[in-house]
């Protein structure tokens, strides 16, 4: 529930412990989504591509599958893990995803972050291992998980045919219970809180990258699908996704380092799938052959779609505040 919008849908980032093509966590991970309240938005975040993390390569250019993931987790209200146990404890892949999300220091994704997890297993405890494995690390996180109920999927492979669909009805009940519980869980733990707003916690970093000239977290967020405008504070405008999103690329190389800038919002809502702000952005920047400093402040409204879960620029208006 944001800016007073009641049932504000919530965008759940799902992350499954295993990479196997067949896997049971997967299966039963789609099988919770199936059930998700009409409220809850369940995005599936892959991790099977992230370089295994390094600090020497987390610096001003970290690699892209990180900055795409750490992206991804931002734009999300709560998380839910579904794995494997591997040797007692989570998999390799599954940790790795928490060691890149949790760095550099001070800027985790998932601090704060709701949290639940469900287990998988073969066998008949029900990789109880991994699930308190992964309950440990939320300590350190500092991310609130979900007590009850647990899950611990045991004897899985009994409980799906060959398309992967449940055919236990008590197992496909408890499943159903288990996403409802969840979504009462973080709303209870996490009052006011939507997508849109950690998505504009996003939007301010993007802009500060734009500002010391680097274009391509704001690439990620212009839709590529759809109309778009653009109003630029020069007085003219353009029309057309590919138009709008070559502007802002061509727009950010007038910019050199040393740049910075504060979003001041005034307005912002969500409903459904569409979303906006409005207010001042404040700007120091660095622009021109000699990189001379330049201090600016714009009345800005910004419109977003959400496309495939996640929000997209669609419409910029900004005019110079003389």
């Amino acid at each position: 529930m944001t800016n007073g919008i009641e049932h504000t849908v919530l965008q759940l980032a799902v992350l499954v412990g295993s990479l196997r093509a067949q896997s049971f966590s997967r299966k039963i991970a789609k099988a919770l989504a199936a059930r998700a309240p009409d409220s809850m938005r369940c995005r599936f975040i892959e991790i099977g591509n992230l370089p295994l993390y390094n600090e020497d390569l987390d610096g001003d250019d970290p690699p892209a599958a990180w900055s795409a993931f750490r992206r991804a987790m931002r734009e999300c209200d709560a998380a839910l893990f579904v794995t494997p146990e591997y040797n007692r404890s989570i998999p390799g892949c599954l940790k790795n995803a928490l060691d890149v999300g949790s760095r550099p220091p001070g800027k985790s994704v998932f601090k704060g972050l709701p949290a639940g997890v469900v287990s998988v297993s073969p066998s008949k405890i029900g990789a109880f291992g991994s699930n308190q494995a992964l309950r440990q690390t939320f300590v350190f996180l500092d991310m609130p998980v979900m007590q009850q109920p647990e899950a611990y999927i045991g004897n899985v492979a009994e409980l799906l045919d060959d398309k992967g669909a449940v055919t236990n009805a008590d197992t496909a009940a408890f499943l159903e219970d288990f996403m409802a519980s969840l979504e009462t869980w973080i709303r209870t733990v996490h009052p006011g809180g939507s997508s849109f707003d950690a998505f504009m916690k996003q939007r301010e970093k993007i802009a500060e990258d734009y500002v010391n000239g680097d274009a391509s977290s704001l690439k990620a967020i212009v839709t590529r699908a759809g109309p778009a405008t653009f109003f630029s504070p020069r007085g003219d405008h353009l029309e057309g996704a590919e138009a709008v999103a070559g502007r802002y690329e061509r727009d950010a190389a007038s910019f050199h380092k040393g740049g910075n800038t504060d979003l001041e919002v005034l307005q912002a809502s969500s409903s459904g799938d569409l979303a906006f702000w409005s207010g001042l952005q404040h700007a120091k920047a660095r622009i021109g052959k000699n990189g001379e400093t330049t201090e600016m402040t714009l009345r800005v409204t910004e419109v977003f779609r959400l496309e495939d879960g996640a929000f997209k620029l669609v419409h910029r208006h900004a005019d110079p505040v003389h």
